[in-house]
Parts: structure tokens; sequence; C-alpha cells
């Protein structure tokens, strides 16, 4: 039961902060931390991954499923710039050893860090917007260029600690892009990403850990479950409130453990 209980944590933990801005690695080296779970090891991340990875697909399954006409933000040139934006994470994923900095001093770290820019990217718009010097700022266009800028941030926020969705949506917005379509984009992105972590593991994994049918599936639906509201979820909060609010919690967080 209690290992049961245990992935049904991991799952909670992974599902929420996959998609808030809060770093689902970093969260989840501090919780197998707490739980006493030295390494959860490659099989229960793939299967986490795929929990949030099927969350994604469900949510925007009238976007990628239905019949799409020229008005639709997810067409073939959006295919094209997510394979610029994922071109940074696969580089730094091949020719960086980024496993050394999966430990519970770097991420308090990192959050700290992770927090400071959310607040600083969501407050420096804010002030450009109000501001006489910068008044109505030029916003970027959905161009290769602005793909691959996204997909620069999405690389950082491969540390553990540092929040993918928070670096790409926070940075998108500062530098002017539709809160609607950047939102949808830094979805988009993690979809090529979470596959190409999986395949990572599966290929590059010293080993897999047996993980027992039940514990499989509770981790899976609770990952899955968890994810999809978030989603839900963190869409509606971004309507009324910025980032700011996230990143609080990351400096609090860092502070505290």
């Amino acid at each position: 039961m209690n290992e049961l209980m245990n992935y049904l944590i991991l799952g909670f933990v992974q599902g929420i902060t996959e998609f808030f801005p809060v770093s689902s690695s970093g969260h989840l080296v501090l919780f197998e931390d707490f739980l006493g779970i030295n390494n959860a090891g490659a099989s229960a991340e793939i299967i986490a991954h795929f929990g949030t990875l099927f969350s994604i697909i469900l949510f925007y399954r009238a976007t990628f499923f239905s019949n799409k006409n020229s008005d639709d933000f997810f067409h073939i040139h959006t295919l094209k710039m997510l394979i610029i934006s994922t071109i940074p994470a696969v580089l730094c994923g091949l020719f960086f050893d980024l496993e050394i900095f999966f430990n519970y001093n770097f991420v308090k770290t990192a959050l700290l860090c992770n927090g400071g820019l959310l607040i600083a990217l969501s407050g420096l718009r804010g002030s450009m917007e109000k501001s006489t010097i910068f008044e109505n700022p030029a916003p970027w266009k959905w161009n290769y260029k602005t793909s691959l800028f996204l997909g620069l941030f999405q690389a950082l926020a491969m540390l553990p600690g540092i929040s993918r969705s928070g670096m790409v949506i926070s940075y998108g917005l500062f530098v002017g892009l539709e809160k609607k379509k950047i939102i949808q984009y830094a979805f988009f992105m993690a979809v090529p990403v979470i596959l190409l972590s999986i395949v990572y593991k599966v290929l590059f994994s010293d080993g897999f850990e047996a993980i027992a049918f039940e514990s499989g599936l509770v981790l899976f639906l609770s990952s899955f479950v968890f994810g999809y509201f978030s989603l839900i979820f963190l869409i509606k909060f971004l309507e009324r409130f910025s980032f700011a609010w996230f990143g609080l919690y990351c400096i609090i967080i860092s502070l505290v453990l």
C-alpha cells in the first residue's frame, strides 16, 4: 500500500508540475527525497511521461485531429516551427551530461532562479507596456527566429528546477506574442520533447527496474488525470493572472526546503 501511495504521489507531482511553471523534474527530485525513494528509475519516469503526454493529446484533441482550415494555428508552418524549437533541447541532451544537476541542492538554487525569472519577465513586460519610452512595444511575429529563441528557453529548462512551460510562455509574453497562441505553442512544444525524452531513456538507461502492474497503472493514471486537470486550471488562471504568483511559490519553496 505504501508503494502504491508513493507512485500515486509521484504521478500527482508529475501531472501538476509538468504544466505548471514550477519544474516537474525539480519537484520529482524533491519529492523522491521526501518519500525516501533513492531513485524512481527509468521505468517510472517513462510511465509518468506517457501519462502527461496523453493528457496533452486529450486536451488538444480537437486541434490535433479535427479538419483544419487556414485560420487554425496548428498547421504545417507550426510543425516546421516545432522542429526548430526542439533542436536546442536535442543538442543539449546529446552533448551535455545533465544528470549531474539532478540533486537536492542544485534544485533548490534552480527553483530560486526560476522564480526570479518568472517574476522579472512578468514585471518587465508590464512596465514596458506602461512606459512612455517603450510605448506600444512591437510584438514578435510567429516565424523561425521566434521558434528558435523559444527553443533556447526550452533547452534552458532541461535543468531540474527550471520550468519549461514557465520559461517558454513567460518569454513569449515578454516579446509580445499573443497569450492564447504562446500557451498553445508551449504545450505543443512539450509533445516532441516528452517523446524524445522517453526514447532517450529507453536507449541510454543502464537498466529498467521492475514495477508491479498495479503500481505502474497508478502512476500512469495519476500523472494523466492530474496533468489533464492542471492544464484546464492553468489556462483559466492565465486568463486573469500572471506567472509571477508561481514565481513567488518557487522562491518560497527554495527557501523553506
